[in-house]
């Protein structure tokens, strides 16, 4: 559709990319989640491996960045699909009605479609459909009990920050792509005033960062409703979506966002004594600090992950992960998470040599000048919580499994759940992650 099997470059895809293919890409879109879809019959099951589900935020440049940043401690990678349903949206928001007003997100979309097709390609990632985009009425009923359940709490401050910057980002790109006349009207609208010379060399400067910025639109785009650009926001399931989708998959949740791991942690039941149980081998991982990947392609991360790098240490959450959904005898639990909090001080030892290998393997893929100030990893804490599902959690999404999917019980779930807390890492730039 978009010209690639013709040898189209991705330079030239961003300059001529039109609404008529937008359009086509989008009716495809349409008939692979039709509303009769059986949502949970074409789900993955459980199949041994460590899986986990993606919450957070899943516009395409945070997306691939968490993805990539997380790879190396799991086994298989769900994601939210962050292409629109055309079935579910008003006709004047509809990719397939006014697909021109979509030519900015789809860019963005294909550069992350492209960045993870390796992975999909080999049986890393998943990127499979929010059960509420195929069906309305369970997106509805979610969406209630999202909103008994948080009532008019306000996000957390720190995962505003980063959405205010990739916002940033989004309208600056929009911007920068305005027509010549447009552009310099909203500067004066903003109480700039700039002589003829220097509108030209702030031209200039546009341009170039249009250009220089792999998913930008590089074509003119009017400053008005029905030819403008819309700019959509996704913030991925709520957490009663997830928590179904990975009772289906057998994958847990992890987020980098502090709103969704509140979330997670009031669901639990944190007062039970399986919790209790467990709480020694979280407070050990605390005390851990993990390198996590950072400034790298999914082919790199590919790349690591066929070298069998960390696969160890993957094995210890893969049995953690296992074994608390089938031990139920307390003594033996106790004896168990012990035995576990041992085993993590040994897996650390042998993960921190992995990642000064994995930190050689980048200085060579990007040269010894090109790697001065660059490095393959951000740090951080890798937080795991073990605990089960509080009973109205476990109430309110049976109720739906019954109603929605007509399935007489909710199948148990992994109790793992998992936060990476970057928070207290400043970036070269001054950015907090």
């Amino acid at each position: 559709m978009f010209g690639f099997s013709k040898g189209r470059s991705w330079a030239e895809i961003r300059k001529t990319i039109s609404g008529d293919q937008i359009r086509r890409f989008y009716e495809v879109q349409a008939n692979l989640w039709p509303p009769e879809t059986d949502w949970a019959a074409i789900m993955p099951m459980p199949d041994g491996r460590l899986r986990d589900l993606y919450l957070g935020d899943i516009r395409p440049e945070l997306t691939l960045k968490n993805l990539i940043r997380f790879s190396l401690y799991t086994d298989h990678l769900f994601v939210i699909d962050p292409f629109h349903n055309p079935h579910i949206m008003r006709p004047e928001y509809n990719p397939i009605e006014n697909p021109d007003q979509f030519k900015t997100d789809t860019v963005n979309l294909l550069h992350f479609l492209l960045s993870v097709a390796p992975w999909i390609d080999a049986g890393l990632l998943s990127i499979i459909p929010d059960p509420g985009n195929i069906n309305v009425r369970l997106k509805w009923a979610t969406a209630r009990l999202a909103q008994a359940r948080l009532g008019d709490r306000e996000p957390d401050e720190r995962d505003l920050e980063e959405a205010r910057a990739v916002g940033h980002d989004e309208l600056r790109r929009v911007l920068f792509a305005l027509p010549e006349e447009s552009l310099f009207r909203l500067l004066e609208k903003s109480g700039q005033t700039l002589s003829d010379d220097q509108k030209q060399k702030f031209l200039v400067y546009a341009r170039r960062e249009l250009r220089n910025d792999p998913v930008a639109l590089e074509q003119p785009v009017a400053d008005n409703f029905r030819e403008g650009q819309l700019v959509p926001l996704r913030a991925g399931a709520n957490l009663e979506t997830a928590l179904m989708i990975c009772s289906i998959t057998g994958a847990f949740p992890y987020t980098n966002m502090h709103t969704k791991w509140r979330e997670i942690i009031e669901a639990r039941e944190q007062l039970s004594e399986t919790a209790r149980v467990w709480s020694p081998l979280t407070k050990a991982f605390q005390g851990l600090e993990f390198r996590f990947l950072n400034n790298v392609d999914t082919r790199f991360a590919q790349s690591i992950r066929e070298d069998g790098r960390l696969e160890s240490f993957r094995g210890l959450l893969r049995r953690i992960g296992k074994d608390a959904t089938e031990i139920t005898d307390f003594a033996s639990l106790d004896s168990y998470v012990r035995d576990c909090k041992d085993a993590l001080a040994g897996e650390y030892q042998k993960a921190q040599a992995e990642w000064d290998k994995i930190d050689e393997s980048f200085l060579k893929r990007v040269g010894t000048t090109a790697g001065v100030g660059a490095a393959a990893f951000i740090t951080g804490h890798l937080l795991p919580d073990v605990a089960s599902l509080s009973a109205a959690a476990l109430a309110a999404l049976g109720q739906l499994w019954l109603r929605y999917f007509q399935r007489q019980q909710f199948r148990k779930i992994n109790p793992m759940s998992v936060f990476v807390d970057l928070s207290r890492k400043e970036s070269p730039g001054g950015r907090m992650y």
